[in-house]
C-alpha cells in the first residue's frame, strides 16, 4: 500500500486490509513523505497489528519507485496491491488466494470492482474480455489492441515468484505502467477473472490520475508501449504487420484529435512534436492525419 496525503482515506482503506476473512498476510505500508497526517494514522496501525510494517521513504521518490521497494520488501508467496483510497471486499484475499493455490499457471489476477466516492460505475463482465481462466498468451494481445482491461492496481494479485520479469518501468510511471506489467505478466502464465465485485476504486478530485492529467501524456505512453512490444516480442507477443498499421493508426488519429482539440498553438506544437518523433516510424500516416483535420477545424477556427 503505497500512500501519500491520504489522511482521509489511508484508515478505511487498511481496516478493509485487517478486515480479511483470510488472515495469513503482512501488510507494507510506504508513505511517500505526506504533507498530511497520513503517516501518523498508518504507524498508529502498524503499533497495534505486528502483521504491519509501516515504511517512511526519505523523500518523494514518486509512486513507480514507492511500489518498486515494496515489491522488493515482500516476502509473501503472492502479491496483493491496495492503493490507500480504495478498498477491498472481505473475502478478497481468501477468493484470490485460493484461485492462486488450484491454478498454478495463472500469473495474474483481478476481479470485477466498482467505484465509490464521485462515481458509482461498476466495472463488471463487459468490461472484461472474458471471466474465469484466461489463456495469457492470447490476451497479452489483447491488452496492447484494447486497452488495459484488467485495471486498476487495487484489482489485482500476482504471484512473488513472477518478479523476475522486473519491476514498474520507471519510462511508464504515470498512465501505463501497470498496463506493460501485467502484459509482461501474461507472456508468463494465464489470467483469472472472478465476476464479483471484490476490489472498490475511489474516484475523487485528488487521485493521481487527476494530479498526472497532462496533456498527451496518456497518449504519448501508449505510443512508447506499443514501440517497445513491437521492438521486443519475446516478452510482448507476436503481432502481425495488419496488427501493427491498425494500432498506430488508431494512435496517431487520437494524437491529432487531441492536438486539434486543445486551444493555442502550444498545444499544436507539442503534438508535432510527439507525431513526428521516433517514438513511431509512421510519419507518412501522421502527416496525412494532420493535413485532413487541419483542413477541416481550421475552417472551423480550431487552430486559436
Amino acid at each position: 500500500m503505497p500512500c501519500y496525503n491520504r489522511q482521509d482515506y489511508v484508515g478505511q482503506a487498511i481496516e478493509s486490509v485487517l478486515a480479511q476473512s483470510f488472515s495469513d498476510f503482512e501488510l507494507l505500508i510506504a508513505d511517500n513523505c505526506s504533507e498530511d497526517n497520513t503517516a501518523k494514522i498508518a504507524q498508529e496501525y502498524a503499533a497495534k497489528d505486528q502483521r504491519i510494517t509501516f515504511i517512511q521513504n526519505p523523500r518523494n521518490i514518486g509512486i513507480c519507485s514507492s511500489l518498486n521497494s515494496l515489491l522488493l520488501k515482500a516476502k509473501g508467496q503472492y502479491i496483493k496491491f491496495c492503493f490507500s483510497d480504495d478498498l477491498l471486499a472481505p473475502e478478497c484475499l481468501k477468493v484470490f488466494v485460493g484461485i492462486m493455490d488450484k491454478n498454478p499457471d495463472v500469473s495474474l489476477i483481478t476481479s470485477f470492482s466498482k467505484f465509490i466516492g464521485d462515481s458509482s460505475e461498476i466495472r463488471g463482465e463487459s468490461f472484461f474480455p472474458g471471466v474465469g481462466l484466461l489463456d495469457g498468451e492470447k490476451y497479452q494481445k489483447d491488452l496492447l489492441i484494447n486497452g488495459n482491461w484488467v485495471g486498476n492496481m487495487s484489482c489485482v494479485m500476482i504471484r512473488h515468484k513472477d518478479l523476475h520479469i522486473g519491476l514498474f518501468s520507471h519510462i511508464l510511471r504515470y498512465w501505463s505502467g501497470d498496463h506493460e506489467m501485467w502484459m509482461r505478466l501474461l507472456g508468463l502464465g494465464d489470467a483469472y477473472v472472478v465476476p464479483e465485485i471484490l476490489s472498490f476504486i475511489r474516484s475523487h478530485k485528488g487521485q493521481e490520475s487527476s494530479i498526472h492529467a497532462v496533456d498527451f501524456r496518456l497518449i504519448t505512453e501508449r505510443l512508447i508501449l506499443t514501440d517497445m512490444a513491437f521492438q521486443f516480442p519475446h516478452i510482448y507477443g507476436e503481432y502481425t504487420r495488419k496488427e501493427k498499421r491498425n494500432m498506430q493508426y488508431h494512435l496517431l488519429k487520437r494524437l491529432v484529435r487531441e492536438g486539434y482539440g486543445r486551444g493555442g498553438l502550444k498545444a499544436k506544437i507539442k503534438m508535432l512534436e510527439i507525431g513526428l518523433s521516433d517514438l513511431n516510424k509512421r510519419r507518412f500516416v501522421f502527416l496525412l492525419l494532420l493535413i485532413k483535420n487541419f483542413h477541416r477545424l481550421f475552417q472551423r477556427g480550431r487552430w486559436s
